[in-house]
């Protein structure tokens, strides 16, 4: 077999692997859609998470969920009304996010590959409500 035809094998290979990786990740975000409570838009007990949110929970990214590219759009829901939604990443700064469409989404970029958490907090009927740490990991 020549060098060629060893390399050919090879890219087609790794292209396979990245396309079923592309596949299962479409596949986690359709079922995170099915199954959403449409009163309040807040998911309970995803099967990946099994977290419970109070008043507010982070839809995206899942729990240990790895990000593949360089922006990345949180989204965040609450089951209550809220004034404002911010997020934290590694205990950094917290952030405004923006709301449209009945979520709260928080755009972010510029960031490099490594382990990440990341913590929301709305105001719910005038309290501060924060929900728990995150893990995600990034790989770019």
């Amino acid at each position: 077999m020549t060098t060629a035809t060893k390399t050919r094998k090879t890219l087609t290979k790794n292209v396979a692997t990245k396309v079923r990786k592309v596949n299962s990740r479409v596949k986690t975000l359709a079922a995170g859609l099915v199954g959403r409570n449409k009163k309040n838009n807040c998911k309970t007990n995803y099967k990946n998470n099994n977290e419970t949110c109070k008043y507010i929970c982070i839809d995206y990214p899942q729990n240990n969920e790895t990000v593949y590219c360089g922006h990345y759009c949180f989204r965040l829901g609450s089951r209550k009304p809220c004034s404002a939604m911010q997020v934290s990443i590694n205990g950094g700064e917290w952030q405004n996010c923006r709301q449209a469409n009945g979520y709260w989404w928080y755009d972010w970029w510029n960031f490099n590959t490594g382990n990440f958490y990341i913590e929301a907090k709305a105001y719910v009927d005038g309290k501060e409500e924060q929900t728990a740490k995150r893990k995600f990991k990034v790989t770019l």
